[in-house]
C-alpha cells in the first residue's frame, strides 16, 4: 500500500460502523411549523411528528416542479392542475404521482392518496392516509386544493 492508503485506512479505522442512522441524525432539527406560511409566533414542531410530516406532504404538493433551487426533482403543484379539465384518468395518474411524491419524504413508509375533482368549486379534494417510518403511525391529511391557495379540512394526526 502507498503512504496515502496507509492514512486513509487508519483514519476509517477510527470511524464506528453502525447499522442504523438514530432519526434524530437524518439532519431533523426543530422544524417551524408552516404550510403556506410560518405561525406569527413563529411556532416549532418535533420534525418526526405527524404534524411535521403532513405539513411536509402539503408543501411538496403546492410547491411546482423546480421551485426549490438545489432540489429540482421537488414538488408537484397541484394548483395548476385546478385551471385544467380533469379526467378520470388524469386524476389516477395525478393520485400516483403525489403517491410517489410523499414517498420520497424520508420519514414516510407509506401512503395512500385519494383526489377528487369538486367541478362547481375547481378544487381538488386530496386525502392522504400515510405511515411515519419510525413510530410505524398512521395518519390522515385531508384538504382542498384550488388554483388560489390551500384549506385544511381536517387537522393532521393519528386515527383509528
Amino acid at each position: 500500500m502507498t503512504l496515502l492508503q496507509d492514512l486513509i485506512a487508519e483514519q476509517t479505522a477510527l470511524v464506528p460502523v453502525v447499522d442504523r442512522v438514530a432519526p434524530d441524525a437524518l439532519g431533523y432539527g426543530t422544524d417551524l411549523s408552516c404550510v403556506l406560511d410560518v405561525t406569527p409566533d413563529l411556532d416549532t414542531v418535533d420534525p418526526m411528528s405527524t404534524v411535521a410530516i403532513g405539513e411536509a406532504i402539503v408543501r411538496r404538493f403546492i410547491t411546482p416542479r423546480g421551485g426549490v433551487v438545489d432540489d429540482q426533482s421537488y414538488g408537484l403543484d397541484l394548483r395548476g392542475h385546478c385551471n385544467r379539465g380533469v379526467t378520470n384518468e388524469a386524476l389516477t395518474r395525478l393520485q400516483s404521482q403525489c403517491r410517489v411524491e410523499a414517498l420520497k419524504d424520508d420519514r414516510i413508509s407509506d401512503a395512500e392518496v385519494l383526489i377528487r375533482w369538486v367541478a362547481v368549486a375547481r378544487q381538488l379534494s386530496v386525502r392522504i392516509n400515510a405511515t411515519a417510518v419510525d413510530s410505524a403511525e398512521e395518519f390522515r391529511l385531508t384538504f382542498f386544493v384550488t388554483a388560489d391557495g390551500l384549506l385544511l379540512q381536517e387537522s393532521i394526526g393519528a386515527h383509528g
